[in-house]
């Protein structure tokens, strides 16, 4: 049952991933090339996912047993996060990249949802 206490840590958990990602990702990769990718993919994946599933920031429903499912929370909110960035920055979207980060996010879930 969502709480007030849910929906403000699931707000913060689910902002600072895009976040982190958008200030600290590019950096990294622009300066270390593939090897800060891997190095910001390590450690911004893996400290905002400690925070958000460790800690607990996001609360998942799902993940309680009712309606078991993988986890994709961190991938809809660096995606909607980024996309609301790059439309107030006005960007132009590449929608050709978009449709198909779309269609490789819906077979990951598939795939993920069928090893459940």
């Amino acid at each position: 049952m969502w709480t007030w206490q849910h929906a403000i840590t699931t707000i913060f958990g689910a902002a600072i991933f895009p976040i982190a990602v958008g200030i600290i990702w590019g950096k990294l990769a622009e300066e270390y090339k593939t090897l800060g990718g891997l190095l910001a993919g390590l450690f911004v994946v893996g400290t905002v996912w400690l925070l958000n599933h460790g800690i607990g920031l996001l609360y998942e429903p799902q993940m309680s047993g009712n309606l078991p499912g993988p986890w994709s929370d961190q991938a809809l909110t660096c995606f909607w996060g980024l996309f609301v960035a790059d439309l107030f920055a006005g960007k132009k979207f590449n929608w050709e990249v978009i449709l198909t980060g779309i269609l490789g996010g819906i077979l990951g879930g598939i795939l993920l949802f069928a090893t459940v």
